[in-house]
């Protein structure tokens, strides 16, 4: 009998220990909140159908008919893959969102689109 409570005891410790050791704080964060991003679409997209997608989410579409289009994004939880599709030239390109949220701007230059993010 006292050999049973002292296993019980032994488990009890690893699980307590290997709690502690996984969970430093005591409990993980849910989620990380939501990042707020600014797309710009800067340069060569007018007159251009572009469909901007987050994390397999459509988060716009429509055909830019100006020069510059600011288009507000906000991302929930923990990183995010943005897509940036041109159904027309049947075209995709996908950029890693950066963590901090931010500006971004998007160029179309000899039919590739480049980010900068600010």
């Amino acid at each position: 009998m006292l050999g049973i409570m002292a296993m019980a005891i032994v488990v009890l410790a690893v699980v307590v220990v290997f709690w502690l050791w996984c969970f430093p704080d005591g409990a993980r964060e849910a989620g990380g909140g939501q990042m707020h991003y600014r797309v710009v679409l800067a340069e060569g997209f007018r007159a251009d159908s572009i469909l901007l997608q987050v994390n397999d989410s459509v988060v716009w579409a429509q055909r830019v008919e100006a020069d510059s289009v600011e288009v507000p994004l906000a991302v929930s939880g923990e990183g995010g893959l943005l897509m940036v599709v041109r159904p027309e030239a049947d075209w995709v390109n996908t950029f890693e969102l950066p963590r901090e949220g931010g500006r971004l701007v998007l160029r179309k230059r000899d039919g590739m689109v480049e980010m900068d993010a600010f």
